[in-house]
């Protein structure tokens, strides 16, 4: 399955710590500076002993021993000839490495650990914050570390708007950077919606499409979500009698009810023929299109004087334009009469009758954690 996470592919560069490791083998050639207290030279001597061990067993446990060795004569020594080699060099490589083995072992507080460290050393580099917000998001799946997840998708973004680019993927080709943006944006729209904050995951969405429109993850979303808002638009709706939503000339709150109905489906509409179109072919979407095909037709039969004639035009446009489509909406407000048979038999793949009728949208498209 092609994998919206792309830029975590590209970032493989992080997790080949080969390179990485043998240059902390190179180390062991570091020579102890002359002309030292004794305390500065017994505490480089312990971690250079540290780290010679460590890469002679590889344990992760004997480099951490080392990167603790490490930092702490960074903090008792800042001014010795070998702080700037150990801050500049040593330290940000075997924290790299240490991540690359946390990331292997899911090992989540460590990779939070080490992440915000690696940030913090080193706050213009866009790569680890993508890498560790992409990380995050796939391996956090109880939400444990979703503030952490967050902050480094923001930090991201934040550097990728101000310019900094991310590391060539080992193929040398550049990341699209709105790609990558769109990427951190629907990871922080996971975790909106896990915190049931779901104005605040559209918006992000809203985000993610505009970047990469291409990409139907996002527009099935956008539908996902704004389903439910059709659905309480109606119920409001309903609470007229039939008298008032029937009059010639409605009184100006029904009429807006009304309004509100006819925005969230047209929304509805929108999103989920751009989902359509984007995913004619795709088998790995083939169950969620099927879930989704009901809904869509009825919404839009609603809107169109229960007609689905425009339909696949929609979808078709659709699927050849590099820009989403959009339903070009009523001329007037759509009937309010039962629906047809046609709508109703739909009503088993997504239960989406009309405003002030009995039958209502079922989430059956419910929210899906792929990645197309």
């Amino acid at each position: 399955m092609k994998k919206i996470t792309l830029t975590i592919a590209a970032l493989a560069m992080l997790l080949a710590f080969g390179a990485l490791l043998a240059s902390a083998h190179v180390i062991s050639n570091q020579p102890v500076a002359q002309e030292v207290s004794p305390e500065e030279a017994a505490a480089y001597k312990a971690w250079y002993d540290a780290n010679a061990k460590a890469t002679q067993t590889k344990a992760y446990d004997d480099y951490a021993k080392a990167l603790e060795l490490a930092v702490d004569f960074l903090q008792k020594f800042p001014n010795s000839k070998n702080a700037a080699y150990l801050k500049d060099k040593w330290i940000p490589q075997i924290r790299a490495y240490m991540l690359g083995q946390a990331v292997t072992a899911k090992n989540l507080p460590e990779i939070v650990r080490l992440g915000k460290a690696l940030v913090a050393a080193s706050p213009d580099n866009v790569d680890y914050p993508n890498y560790l917000a992409g990380q995050l998001r796939s391996l956090d799946t109880n939400f444990q570390y979703s503030a952490d997840t967050t902050e480094f998708a923001q930090t991201a973004l934040r550097l990728l708007e101000a310019g900094k680019t991310l590391t060539p993927g080992q193929d040398g080709k550049a990341i699209d950077k709105n790609k990558a943006q769109a990427v951190l944006y629907w990871t922080i729209a996971s975790v909106n919606e896990h915190d049931k904050n779901a104005d605040k995951a559209l918006e992000n969405y809203h985000h993610a499409a505009s970047l990469d429109p291409m990409t139907p993850l996002y527009f099935f979303a956008c539908g996902r979500l704004n389903l439910p808002k059709y659905t309480a638009a109606s119920d409001e709706y309903s609470k007229f009698s039939e008298a008032d939503r029937t009059a010639t000339e409605p009184k100006p709150e029904v009429k807006a009810a009304l309004d509100a109905v006819n925005k969230a489906a047209d929304t509805v509409i929108n999103c989920w023929a751009r989902f359509m179109g984007l995913t004619v072919g795709n088998k790995d979407w083939a169950d969620t299109r099927a879930k989704v095909e009901g809904t869509l037709k009825s919404l839009y039969m609603y809107r169109n004087n229960n007609s689905d004639a425009g339909l696949q035009k929609l979808i078709d446009d659709n699927k050849s334009s590099p820009t989403p489509v959009n339903m070009t909406p009523p001329a007037t407000p759509a009937p309010q009469q039962k629906p047809t048979e046609d709508q109703s038999a739909a009503k088993a793949g997504s239960g989406v009758g009309k405003p002030g009728e009995a039958t209502k949208p079922a989430m059956t498209a419910k929210p899906v954690t792929k990645k197309p």
